[in-house]
């Protein structure tokens, strides 16, 4: 972040939150979602997964996959992160591991003799 920015930041908390332990906590949360939401869009993106394969894996839809990493959902953030998380495992599990363990004859077509 530049130092306008980090000033500008610190101005707007100061003016606006430092003192109401309400906006305080309003934005703590709010700093939390936007971690995690880096997190998961982080995390979905090394393990080269489309929000649609997350949301296959966690039972949620594409557009809850979409709402959480712009830190646009309004749901239970706990629950759902759980549910990220056994998705995460799983798609280790069933499609990294066994990708890992294959021999190239596994993956390679062969010529087909008619």
């Amino acid at each position: 972040m530049s130092e306008k920015s980090s000033d500008a930041v610190e101005w707007a908390y100061n003016r606006y939150i430092k003192g109401n332990p309400e906006r305080k906590a309003s934005f703590e949360e709010a700093s939390r979602q936007s971690d995690l939401a880096q997190q998961i869009y982080d995390i979905r993106n090394k393990l080269r997964m489309t929000r649609e394969d997350l949301a296959e894996f966690s039972g949620l839809t594409p557009e809850i996959i979409e709402d959480i990493e712009e830190s646009d959902y309004s749901g239970d953030w706990d629950e759902t992160t759980t549910l990220i998380n056994k998705a995460f495992r799983a798609w280790v599990s069933e499609v990294i591991i066994p990708v890992a363990r294959m021999n190239p004859d596994d993956y390679s077509v062969k010529a087909v003799n008619a």
